[in-house]
């Protein structure tokens, strides 16, 4: 009777040591996913930054492109 205690305290240890072991692999998987979260963060910021000064450069010709456009139409209408 005492070495199936030995043998079921064992087990136990066994498992118990596994789940320790799948806690710190996910601890460790979820500060990695939390270091590329913030890393995609930061490349998001300076798209937007980028992106935003591009459309700013790019106002004064879409104004100048719809002027533009009657001026097509009418040209294509013609022929």
């Amino acid at each position: 009777m005492e070495y199936v205690a030995f043998i079921f305290a064992l087990a136990l240890a066994c498992v118990a040591g596994m789940e320790f072991v799948y806690l710190r692999f996910m601890e460790a998987i979820n500060r990695q996913h939390k270091r590329r979260i913030q890393e995609l963060e930061r490349q998001n910021a300076e798209l937007e930054k980028e992106l935003r000064s591009i459309e700013a450069a790019l106002e004064p010709q879409s104004e100048t492109d719809e002027e533009a456009w009657p001026e097509l139409l009418d040209d294509d209408s013609a022929g």
